[in-house]
């Protein structure tokens, strides 16, 4: 209980921290967006000691997230996956897989009013969901999402800039919007050094000074730096859905489906997103699926970043007196030091009818020798 308190104090205090300023990055609209982001994880556990009769641990766990969105005036789409493998020996003992993604078409290029169709599915091993669930919906919608990454990297050059004494004092406000949009323009230069040539005259032309080598470079820097997107926006949309697969093998249902997504970049260094969804038969048969997701991660240094994120499942079947419901929270510190990854992990989980949360904590190192 105390590490739990503990790691929920750290969360709000890194939500607390950092810089004010009057210009938010939800204010830079980009004329289209594409952010991808791609990741897995393995870890295995083996241990044989001779002096016991047969194999001690032989398991492991493979975990892999995939997430997309895209969006211009006319259309967008979103596609998410994630799945964990839990592995004994070389064989999956248990497995969760989840998955979804949405097309939409903007009735008017200059509205978020779209029309939309999606799907929704998950499968996971074990009593119920003895088989996948899959469920398409089409509906009406409203919202968009924008990419706010080149403001974040203005303002982050602007801090580079600062603190190495390049300029005398941060960046002005239309600076740093001329900046972001130059950098959102990259696909529009043939050479990467013109585009570095473009925002050095604008800093110059603000800060009125003449930037050195090593400023330059900082710029190029950050204008290169990936695996660092920022989004803002939402959309919520509603619809009508059909089962195609029922985890029970129960009948096809017509389903009223609804869902919300909230993604704010609070200054460069973080991201928050939010995620809910309600699905229930049609007609009304005291059976739905809720859900409500977080996820938040926040760059502390240029070596340290910290993660966090939350889940709650809820499912009411044919016959069940009651919901049940699923949490998982994951809070992730990620070092840099000398050389070696190092990531400390505290996961709390909680299923139907388990009285306490299950807690496990993890520290693992890596170090590339090239």
């Amino acid at each position: 209980m105390a590490m739990r308190k503990a790691v929920l104090l750290g969360v709000f205090l890194i939500l607390s921290v950092g810089p004010v300023s009057a210009l938010s990055l939800c204010d830079y609209q980009a004329p289209e967006t594409s952010l991808l982001d791609i990741g897995v994880s393995f870890a295995y556990h083996y241990l044989e000691d001779p002096e016991r009769p047969g194999i001690e641990v032989n398991a492991g766990n493979i975990s892999f997230s995939y997430s997309q969105i895209y969006s211009a005036p006319e259309r967008g789409f979103s596609l998410e996956a994630s799945g964990i493998l839990g592995l004994q020996g070389l064989a999956v003992a248990e497995a969760v897989v989840e998955g979804n993604g949405a097309y939409r078409h903007y009735l008017n290029p200059e509205e978020p009013l779209f029309l939309f169709g999606g799907f929704d599915s998950r499968w996971r091993t074990g009593n119920p969901y003895l088989q996948p669930w899959f469920q398409v919906t089409a509906g009406l919608g409203y919202g968009r999402f924008n990419d706010v990454t080149p403001l974040a990297k203005a303002m982050l050059i602007s801090e580079d800039l600062l603190r190495m004494g390049a300029i005398p004092a941060s960046l002005s406000e239309d600076a740093l919007m001329a900046v972001a949009r130059e950098i959102g323009r990259r696909l529009e230069y043939e050479k990467l050094e013109d585009l570095v040539a473009a925002v050095e005259g604008i800093i110059e032309t603000d800060a009125g000074v003449e930037l050195d080598a090593p400023a330059v470079l900082a710029i190029e820097n950050r204008i290169l730096e990936t695996g660092k997107e920022r989004y803002c926006g939402g959309a919520i949309q509603a619809g009508v859905g059909y089962e195609i697969l029922d985890p029970e093998g129960g009948s096809q249902d017509l389903v009223l489906h609804g869902s919300g997504d909230l993604a704010v970049a609070p200054e460069p260094r973080s991201q928050l997103l939010l995620r809910g969804g309600l699905s229930a038969a049609l007609p009304w048969k005291d059976t739905y699926r809720a859900t409500l997701a977080g996820d938040y991660d926040y760059e502390i240094t240029g070596k340290a970043a910290f993660s966090a994120s939350y889940s709650l499942e809820w499912i009411k079947g044919e016959g069940m007196a009651a919901p049940e419901d699923r949490h998982a929270a994951v809070f992730q510190l990620g070092l840099n030091l000398g050389g070696w990854d190092v990531a400390l992990r505290l996961t709390f989980t909680k299923g139907p009818g388990d009285v306490a949360w299950t807690q496990e904590f993890s520290v693992t190192a890596s170090i590339d020798l090239r």
